[in-house]
């Protein structure tokens, strides 16, 4: 019972913080996601840079937007990859809320922003080079991104395109997502507690490859599932010590949340989602493995 009293007690510390950042972070989607939308179809060029800012912006309906814009050949294959790689989900609020690592949060967002924006322009001139971009270009664009983007749904269910309820978006939504990240939360500390006492620390550092080159490719399997709850175990892993900074980064780099999904249901190009979700690996790994021999851990 005192495991659980203890989970129960580090994941309240975290509710008041967790709840402004994602009414904050609501406010901001209710209000500008149709410009994002809009502008990174526009800018077709320079849509990494623009992808890659709007991406790391923790909110959990723009990775949604991108693979279905992506889908309509709105944007190109760089764009949605730096989208993709800047997303880091539930990471940034739940970092912000634990104070020892809140420091952190500007780095972590510098570095993937970095990252994607290097990698989606390199990927873009690459294709481009070769004559193989995908990049379909169109004579009306708001036109063509809003009927990509109709339809989709965010993360717990609600809606990303323009019949929103204010009600729902401002205050139902928020506050949804603040539980359901708050459950996230506790069932992980719960369950590591157990773990701990159980198996030991030592064990569960083996298992997950700590010290190792290797554990960044396991974080990015985890990033790979299609659900909030990765950046959640992501973030609370590092939190713990039970994976290196660059492994984290590896895992969020990879974790493209509820667009994956999109991509891989309504890409109809079956080589080009498997071409797309490996080069997201690729990129992850080999940058998480540069972080981890950099800092060294």
């Amino acid at each position: 019972m005192h495991l659980l009293i203890d989970a129960f007690t580090d994941t309240i510390r975290l509710l008041p913080l967790l709840a402004a950042v994602y009414f904050f972070v609501s406010f901001l989607e209710y209000r500008y996601s149709d410009r994002m939308g809009s502008g990174l179809a526009h800018l077709h060029k320079f849509g990494p840079v623009l992808g890659a800012l709007l991406g790391c912006i923790p909110q959990c309906g723009f990775s949604v937007v991108a693979s279905a814009l992506y889908v309509k050949r709105v944007i190109s294959v760089g764009t949605l990859l730096a989208v993709f790689l800047s997303t880091s989900d539930e990471a940034v609020p739940i970092l912000l809320s634990i104070p020892r690592l809140a420091h952190l949060v500007g780095v972590l967002i510098v570095i993937k922003v970095a990252i994607a924006i290097s990698a989606g322009m390199a990927v873009d001139l690459v294709l481009h080079s070769m004559k193989m971009s995908k990049l379909k270009r169109v004579n009306h664009v708001d036109v063509t991104s809003e009927d990509a983007i109709m339809g989709h749904s965010g993360c717990c269910s609600h809606g990303v395109d323009k019949e929103r309820s204010k009600i729902k978006s401002l205050l139902i939504h928020p506050l949804r997502h603040t539980a359901k990240i708050f459950l996230f939360l506790f069932i992980f500390s719960a369950a590591l507690n157990y773990l701990v006492y159980f198996v030991g620390y030592n064990r569960i550092e083996r298992f997950l490859l700590n010290g190792t080159i290797f554990q960044p490719f396991l974080a990015s399997m985890i990033g790979l599932i299609p659900n909030c709850f990765a950046s959640v175990l992501l973030a609370g892993l590092f939190a713990k010590g039970a994976i290196s900074f660059g492994s984290m980064v590896a895992g969020l780099c990879a974790g493209a949340g509820l667009g994956m999904l999109v991509l891989v249901k309504e890409n109809k190009d079956m080589k080009d989602t498997i071409s797309i979700i490996g080069l997201l690996i690729g990129i992850s790994v080999v940058a998480g493995v540069a972080i981890q021999m950099l800092s060294g851990k």
